[in-house]
């Protein structure tokens, strides 16, 4: 089981550099009910991305010779990881790639005033309907799927990805309940670098998980 974690860990790691969540907590936590906002932000993505994991490695044993290595979750790996790597180059070359505070979205300055349940609703949102997280989770879940476990290890390791998909948030939202006057400066500022240069994170993160898909998918060809 430990050995199908480390496996994941590429996947969890594109999902916790990715910059939105972690702009979406910044914002959360300076809304009048910050503290319980960002917490069950936090609790949302988890249990999002854990059951987005647990659905796709269910789908993925619906293929033929979905024990083991199979040709079928090999070709989807590859395709997954192209699809990636086109979308890189997509986040670095196009016109707004860069992004200035001020010039913020509609949804990021209206974060600020969400409470607690809308919090989590975002949460959802940010993890069901990203359409790079999905393809993420989608991997871990086909990664899963290859290792013949039990349901109840199945979803151990994808709660396990989960918690490490949103370590950077969850530390985020840890120190500004334990320590708000000494964080709050801190965590501004790295929301509006993040806010500035989104697009290229973005842009490393998919380049190298797609190559990490791609790759393991030509290996089990």
């Amino acid at each position: 089981m430990t050995d199908v974690v480390g496996d994941l860990l590429p996947y969890a790691v594109g999902v916790a550099l990715s910059p939105v969540p972690l702009i979406a907590v910044f914002l959360l936590l300076g809304a009048p009910a910050g503290r319980a906002a960002g917490a069950l932000f936090v609790l949302a993505r988890v249990v999002t991305l854990a059951v987005v994991v647990v659905l796709a490695a269910a789908l993925a044993d619906l293929l033929p010779e979905s024990r083991g290595p199979s040709l079928a979750g090999a070709v989807l790996r590859i395709l997954l990881g192209a699809a990636l790597m086109v979308w890189a180059v997509v986040q670095v070359v196009r016109p707004d790639g860069a992004r200035a505070d001020s010039d913020k979205p509609g949804w990021m300055a209206s974060m600020g005033k969400a409470s607690p349940a809308g919090a989590a609703r975002i949460g959802v949102l940010l993890s069901a309907a990203n359409l790079k997280e999905l393809a993420l989770g989608l991997g871990a879940g086909l990664t899963v799927a290859s290792e013949d476990l039990a349901p109840g290890a199945v979803v151990g390791v994808a709660v396990a990805y989960a918690v490490l998909a949103c370590l950077g948030t969850i530390v985020a939202v840890a120190a500004f309940w334990l320590a708000e006057d000494r964080v709050s400066r801190p965590l501004d500022r790295a929301r509006v670098w993040l806010v500035r240069n989104s697009a290229v994170l973005v842009a490393i993160v998919l380049l190298v998980i797609g190559a990490v898909l791609a790759g393991g998918g030509v290996r089990d060809l």
